[in-house]
């Protein structure tokens, strides 16, 4: 017979259990809504997001970066939810990389320098939108998104602001709201 020390040791690792596995399921369903804002089609035609695998891992990269900045404001609650975010990215980015046909050896590489390469642009954007340096920010933009040199101005303007301007709901919405896995933006197309 467990003594009460034990029953409620096994108590509270059943509460961390359900914690974890409902954290894990929010972070899933803000996963998807961040893909799906990656996915949206205005970025790609009317800024020049390179529509590749490439720009598409840009692009999830970025709107992921904006979440976890948001979540890290949001306490001890927000920075679990935003690890638990980048684990079911990590899952994702080998899913699909070994449907890519990337051989298994080599997945587990290329998943840790992808999952390195979004924490790094993470931490620039961050400082960048931080410290107001829209200059920071368009050098940042143009090195992700156009490795082969710079586009138009005009395309990396309205990029800069579209992050801007995301950044700035995401500060709007409600805490509630986010760490429900609900990322209920409206933006423009």
């Amino acid at each position: 017979m467990p003594t009460s020390e034990q029953a409620g040791g096994l108590r509270g690792w059943v509460a961390r259990r359900r914690a974890e596995r409902a954290r894990a399921a929010t972070a899933r369903t803000l996963y998807h809504a961040v893909v799906a804002r990656a996915r949206r089609p205005g970025p790609y035609a009317t800024m020049g997001i390179p529509d590749t695998p490439d720009g598409r891992f840009e692009m999830l990269g970025l709107e992921t970066a904006l979440v976890l900045r948001r979540l890290r404001r949001l306490g001890e609650e927000g920075e679990l939810l935003g690890r638990a975010l980048l684990e079911v990215m990590v899952g994702d980015l080998d899913r699909n990389l070994r449907e890519m046909g990337v051989g298994d050896l080599s997945v587990g590489k290329w998943v840790k320098r992808m999952t390195a390469s979004v924490l790094a642009r993470a931490a620039a954007l961050d400082e960048a939108l931080a410290r107001g340096a829209r200059a920071e920010l368009e050098a940042l933009l143009a090195r992700a998104f156009f490795p082969e040199g710079p586009p138009p101005q005009a395309r990396l303007d309205a990029l800069a602001a579209e992050v801007e301007a995301a950044a700035a709901r995401l500060e709007t919405l409600p805490a509630t709201h986010l760490l429900a896995g609900r990322l209920d933006l409206a933006a423009p197309e």
